[in-house]
């Protein structure tokens, strides 16, 4: 039985209201499970489905699980299973907690339930970081983690921080007010210079693997000129080294949202640039519900 994507309800030009709840009301069959203390995978049913899509969700700092899980359900309306990884401020100021987050997820991965299934990286503020230690492993360990490589049809990132940011982003999560921001950006700065060739040397391999792209991926940049955490310019000096090495790149800015919100503040527009990549990059709705419907009439005529 199929149901209503969000492209197929937003092609109906219905606001987005609209579309969650009916979208709510037929949702499909979805099993959560919790893998570790940050790590959730929520399946669509049924489980033993080789061809269906993952998409792998590296959340921004302390984020919740219902927040994250709206973005889970508009790609379980899609035909993805999800994978979420949540990151606290140790895993961020800790290098090797980010980098042993990022083995289990590539665990997962090579297991053989998720082995053969085409992935799609989704990565916010600080999950950009954990995105590059993620492509820091691939490089160590090339031959172990070629075929998870050869899956990946592209990432997405909304507020990526880089380098530079994680002070400021850091200060914003763990503080409400200007002076106690501003203490506990400059303690976090002094850190990063006292430990130079313990922690800094991290989110640098970190920062210079996400920059390169080794992958060449298709990639989807989302942020806003009003972010103090994700700053604009500094994402467009990425998304330029991307376009310069011939890899395909889309961007969509907008004026005055805050950090990893364009979600909420623009549900219609951030869900169609979502859905128009998906589709650039062959893992559309619309086309995998096409396969599971062959797929499901060739067991018939094999059973026959």
């Amino acid at each position: 039985m199929s149901f209503p994507t969000f492209r197929s309800v937003l092609s109906h030009k219905r606001p987005l209201l609209t579309v969650c709840v009916r979208w709510l009301a037929t949702k499909p069959n979805v099993v959560r499970k919790k893998l570790d203390t940050n790590l959730v995978l929520q399946t669509l049913q049924p489980v033993n489905n080789s061809s269906r899509p993952l998409v792998v969700l590296f959340s921004w700092m302390n984020a919740k699980e219902r927040h994250i899980a709206k973005y889970g359900n508009l790609y379980a309306s899609e035909g993805f299973d999800v994978l979420s990884i949540r990151v606290g401020p140790l895993d961020v100021l800790r290098p090797q907690k980010a980098q042993g987050a990022v083995r289990k997820v590539l665990k997962i991965l090579e297991e053989k339930e998720q082995r053969d299934k085409p992935l799609l990286i989704h990565g916010f503020s600080v999950g950009g970081y954990v995105c590059g230690e993620m492509l820091v492993q691939f490089e160590k360990e090339a031959p172990k983690y070629n075929d998870i490589c050869r899956r990946i049809h592209g990432q997405i990132f909304d507020s990526p921080v880089d380098f530079g940011g994680v002070p400021r982003g850091i200060a914003n999560i763990l503080a409400e007010n200007k002076i106690g921001r501003s203490i506990i950006e400059s303690t976090i700065s002094g850190y990063l210079k006292v430990f130079e060739n313990v922690v800094t040397k991290h989110y640098l391999t970190s920062s210079a693997a996400f920059h390169a792209n080794f992958l060449k991926l298709p990639s989807l940049m989302l942020y806003s000129r009003a972010d103090p955490i994700g700053v604009d310019k500094d994402i467009e000096v990425v998304a330029n080294k991307w376009i310069a090495q011939g890899n395909p790149v889309t961007t969509k800015c907008w004026e005055n949202t805050p950090h990893v919100s364009h979600f909420h503040h623009h549900p219609d527009e951030y869900v169609e640039a979502i859905l128009k990549f998906v589709k650039s990059v062959g893992l559309s709705g619309e086309e995998l519900q096409r396969e599971d419907t062959l797929n499901e009439q060739r067991m018939k005529r094999v059973s026959v």
